[in-house]
């Protein structure tokens, strides 16, 4: 991991960007502020979509409150066999 002073250095994006192609980067601006620069792969881009989908979250919260288990006889009723 490697802090890059904002004021001081005043980095490229390029230059950033090829730092945190090796490792995580963190930006601190003057004052303090940080902010955080690192890979990530389709899969970590997957789920920040997917946590930041309303309509899918609702749709996990509706699975998650369904009942867990179904009794076979009702299995079979839903078929309708």
């Amino acid at each position: 991991m490697q802090i890059v002073e904002i004021e001081k250095l005043h980095p490229t994006l390029d230059e950033v960007i090829n730092i945190a192609d090796q490792e995580t980067v963190i930006l601190r601006k003057p004052g303090g502020k940080m902010f955080v620069l690192s890979q990530v792969d389709k899969f970590d881009v997957e789920v920040e979509l997917l946590k930041n989908n309303k309509e899918f979250m609702r749709f996990l919260k509706e699975l998650s409150q369904e009942k867990s288990t179904i009794s076979l006889s009702d299995f079979k009723h839903e078929l309708g066999l």
